[in-house]
């Protein structure tokens, strides 16, 4: 007969206490493809968004949306500093910005990668890993 535990029981429920208790210094990370569906704004002044994708899965020679799939929003990281440090997308300044060029959201259709992270309350939130575009007309 096979001896299923070579601990002493007072020894076991320790290990399994201390398992149960234990928070890994790192989450584990996911990344996921996604399509963007929607957006909504969130700070219209900072040119801030969220946006609602689905989640998507590479072809040959692109990629489609994946059904069935996950679907959730997310916010972009390139729009987290709009508004905290006067610059735009990663450093475009405002004051530089000529004719009608301003930020814009993430178009709908666009594929995107999105990771997990969590708020400062535990919540999952879905952040998108881009460049925040500028577009516009330059004046006549």
């Amino acid at each position: 007969m096979k001896q299923t535990f070579s601990k002493a029981l007072e020894s076991q429920q320790s290990d399994l206490d201390r398992a149960a208790r234990r928070v890994d210094q790192f989450e584990r990370r996911t990344n996921l493809l996604a399509l963007i569906t929607g957006f909504t704004v969130l700070d219209a002044v900072n040119y801030r968004y969220e946006y609602s994708w689905t989640e998507a899965i590479l072809t040959a020679s692109t990629a489609v949306a994946k059904s069935p799939g996950l679907t959730g929003t997310a916010i972009s990281i390139s729009e987290l500093s709009n508004g905290v440090t006067n610059r735009y997308s990663y450093g475009v300044n405002p004051t530089n910005l000529i004719g009608t060029f301003t930020p814009v959201p993430i178009p709908v259709g666009t594929f995107v990668v999105l990771i997990p992270m969590r708020q400062q309350n535990g919540t999952l939130r879905w952040v998108i890993i881009n460049t925040q575009a500028i577009d516009g007309d330059c004046p006549a």
